[in-house]
């Protein structure tokens, strides 16, 4: 059973989900909400994150904004739409959340791992610059628009492999950028590439290969954060 919470994050309130998987100290992972706000393949992605051995919040981004607001101002604030490291209003909010959650008395706060999609999969490549944030997952990075779709300089920052899920065929992630992006992370970066349409998160538990790449992902949590032994 979720419990609701709420954050004061630079003059907003944001709510959450925490899925808690019991009072260990545990890693905890935060799973991001695309454009489609959350919906109920995301709780049950977080439901399966927490039996795998995390705590996990899944945050309600547009909360007191509402999407339109949120989305508007993540498409014509320049900062925002291209993923800028400086004065990004909606990368240091989820950034606030982060420290928030590391705060979290059952949570680990060096071994955090985190996961965005699309509309929030660019904020992913800045959290991976934090030590802590040892699992760092992006499914399509859909924001920055210009290059690679992170700020030339950050790449070089990266303290730990990033593992990416991209579509082939994708309007909103061009081959381009994403080989930009590899060229830029290097051995920083596990790519895995699908046959299917953009929102893999969406298709986790209803395609073959949303399937795989929702295990992938699973392992990869549990290779960098090392989940508390059931025993």
């Amino acid at each position: 059973m979720a419990q609701k919470i709420t954050f004061d994050i630079s003059g907003r309130v944001v709510h959450a989900f925490l899925y808690k998987k019991d009072n260990k100290k545990r890693p905890g992972i935060i799973f991001l909400h695309d454009i489609s706000g959350i919906v109920p393949a995301f709780k049950k992605t977080a439901e399966l994150l927490m039996d795998a051995g995390f705590h996990v919040l899944l945050p309600d981004l547009y909360s007191d904004l509402g999407a339109s607001k949120y989305c508007v101002r993540m498409f014509f604030d320049e900062l925002s739409r291209n993923n800028s490291d400086h004065g990004n209003t909606p990368l240091n909010e989820v950034l606030e959340i982060l420290d928030h959650f590391k705060d979290f008395e059952e949570v680990d706060e060096q071994r955090i791992g985190m996961v965005g999609q699309c509309l929030t999969g660019g904020f992913i490549l800045h959290a991976a610059i934090r030590e802590e944030v040892k699992a760092p997952v992006v499914f399509h990075h859909s924001f920055g628009r210009k290059g690679s779709g992170f700020p030339k300089g950050c790449a070089a920052l990266v303290q730990n492999t990033i593992q990416g899920h991209y579509v082939y065929m994708d309007p909103f992630v061009p081959a381009e950028r994403l080989r930009k992006l590899e060229a830029d992370l290097g051995e920083k970066f596990e790519k895995h590439m699908y046959v299917l349409p953009h929102g893999i998160p969406h298709l986790f538990f209803n395609t073959a290969q949303g399937k795989k790449a929702f295990n992938r992902m699973v392992d990869f949590m549990k290779k960098h954060l090392e989940p508390v032994s059931e025993v």
